[in-house]
């Protein structure tokens, strides 16, 4: 799984070297930053993915607009690099992974990448031909795999 990750990680910061590159040797000195009329961080999308592909610690300081883009960014990624669907909404992540750094502020060190993998395949919504079963269990181990069957109990229970 790590090695995975890596190669996933290289993928990200190699296509955004490229978009960086050709940002500024497009010459266009007009482009907007993310963010500048929503109070947000004030930054190019390619600096912004860049950050989030080494770790999340940027990830708060993000306005919706910001993160919901991001997220979409990673999910299309999978899809075309992965061949790889997750179906929930950007939306849906984003509020996923701002509970989820809050509930364990430990995990910031992963990358988007990473984390919405993760989360993706918690809810069973990491459609790549595998057994969701057996991928959450190779993903999560055995404790984490029985924990995150608990809580997907829960949440049907309170869903009725």
């Amino acid at each position: 799984m790590d090695k995975r990750i890596g190669m996933v990680g290289v993928a990200v910061f190699c296509i955004l070297a490229v978009v960086v590159c050709y940002g500024f040797l497009s010459g266009k000195s007009d482009q907007v930053t993310l963010g500048e009329k929503q109070g947000g961080l004030g930054i190019m999308f390619p600096d912004m993915m860049n950050q989030l592909s080494q770790n999340m610690s940027l990830w708060p300081r993000m306005n919706q607009d910001e993160k919901k883009l991001a997220v979409s960014a990673v999910i299309g990624l999978y899809k075309t690099r992965e061949n790889s669907a997750i179906l929930n909404t950007p939306e849906f992540y984003v509020g996923k992974i701002d509970d989820t750094l809050k509930s364990d502020p430990s995990v910031s060190n992963l990358s988007i990448m990473a984390m919405l993998r993760i989360l993706a395949i918690m809810e069973y919504d990491y459609y790549n031909g595998q057994d969701k079963d057996t991928l959450a269990r190779q993903i999560l181990g055995e404790k984490g795999f029985t924990e995150n069957q608990r809580r997907r109990q829960l949440e049907q229970q309170q869903a009725k």
